[in-house]
């Protein structure tokens, strides 16, 4: 007497056929998606760069017309007086920016705007907007930063806004910039060459 009945059956060629039809449209799907993500990144990224041009642009205008006969006064984001040199604060920088309408309180915030991170109807701070912002002279070399988007630090991307570990946008005080990713050693990227007369501190 038989107990049990076993019946081995396995894929016909049309059922296998058809699963791996079903899997290669639904890893299409998943990819389509992620690049779609990828591309929207992009394309806010390089409305930062854009951003990040602006501002540099009026910053330079700036710095051209409010220095004196005596070479003293504000530059780019940084104060000459008395032969010296030093860092200003991010308000005061703010500040000189708006008063003479190089940039309007709106556009600035318009500006220091991105993803996930930028000022209301408040002033910008240091927490609140979407750049780190780098004290810079004009005697800093060319290559020295400007801006970079709030997601890097000297030790790698940060998972914060605005982009995360996706890329960041970097403004160099020579008028260059550009999008990056997340590059294996952050001095690899040659952003910081080595012997640089500059560091990592932004403004506060």
């Amino acid at each position: 007497m038989r107990l049990f009945s076993w019946k081995l059956s396995g894929f016909t060629i049309v059922e296998l056929l058809v699963s791996l039809v079903v899997i290669g449209a639904l890893g299409l799907l998943i990819l389509s998606q992620l690049s779609d993500r990828n591309r929207m990144a992009f394309a806010q990224m390089t409305g930062t760069l854009s951003n990040a041009r602006q501002l540099h642009l009026a910053t330079q205008t700036m710095t051209i017309d409010t220095k004196d006969a005596k070479g003293e006064g504000m530059e780019w984001t940084m104060l000459a007086s008395h032969g010296k040199v030093t860092p200003v604060s991010l308000a005061a920088y703010f500040d000189a920016l708006t008063k003479d309408n190089y940039l309007s309180k709106s556009d600035l915030r318009k500006l220091t705007t991105a993803p996930g991170i930028g000022p209301a109807e408040n002033e910008p701070t240091a927490h609140n907007i979407c750049f780190k912002v780098f004290p810079v002279s004009e005697e800093s070399p060319s290559d020295q930063p400007f801006v970079i988007t709030a997601n890097w630090s000297p030790m790698g991307l940060e998972s914060g806004a605005p982009y995360g570990r996706k890329g960041f946008v970097i403004f160099a005080k020579g008028g260059n910039g550009g999008i990056y990713r997340q590059p294996a050693d952050v001095k690899s990227a040659k952003l910081f060459p080595s012997g640089s007369s500059y560091n990592y501190s932004t403004l506060q």
